[in-house]
């Protein structure tokens, strides 16, 4: 990363850098366990994806990118930034598949958006109404559909994929889909700290399902 962020004086105007160097910055965010420094992390890589936004909006990357950051940077602020940040993510993962209809990457992040805001709480909602004329909607059923989607596009695309269509089918009430899936979850390697936190609760599942 250090090598990234030397270049970045190089190639400090170049969308393709820009972008990547964003993501590295995303990739930091993800293995530092300090809060304050997860924060920051993640906002300046959001500054990064929205700089190379400014350099051109045809790039699926950029947006993708900006719409996870835009995520991490708001994980520990107000309802109403969270609220705020939800919404540029899905303005953002809705233009990345515009532009690259066949990434599953952006039908994982749209299935987790949908599956968060299937699950808002009341004063979340509230502060959505109070936000925006159109406050976000979806449900788990939408959710279910965009991590199926990824799926279809590349089998075994993520493990946390496959353990989320479990979730859904299981709050669902198809305990059988629910189990299947947790099955082909199973069979896929841990590779992030996500699929390690997932593969904690995929147990939890799985030994639920038998009590």
């Amino acid at each position: 990363y250090k090598l990234v962020f030397v270049l970045s004086i190089q190639y400090g105007d170049k969308q393709d850098f820009l972008w990547r160097l964003a993501r590295a910055y995303s990739d930091i965010y993800e293995i530092t366990e300090d809060t304050e420094e997860k924060k920051s992390y993640a906002c300046d890589g959001k500054e990064e994806a929205e700089i190379a936004l400014q350099l051109g909006d045809q790039n699926a990357d950029c947006h993708q990118w900006y719409a996870i950051l835009c995520g991490q940077c708001s994980e520990h602020e107000s309802i109403q930034k969270r609220i705020q940040a939800g919404h540029a993510f899905k303005k953002h993962i809705d233009e990345a598949i515009a532009l690259r209809p066949d990434d599953p990457m952006s039908y994982y992040l749209l299935g987790r958006w949908c599956y968060q805001v299937a699950h808002l709480g009341w004063l979340e909602r509230k502060t959505a109404s109070a936000l925006y004329e159109e406050p976000p909607l979806a449900t788990v059923e939408d959710a279910i559909q965009n991590f199926l989607k990824a799926e279809d596009l590349n089998s075994g695309f993520s493990k946390m994929g496959r353990i989320y269509i479990a979730k859904c089918y299981k709050e669902l009430g198809d305990n059988s889909k629910a189990a299947h899936w947790l099955t082909l979850a199973s069979e896929l390697p841990v590779i992030t700290k996500e699929d390690a936190e997932g593969s904690r609760e995929m147990e939890e599942m799985q030994a639920n399902s038998t009590d």
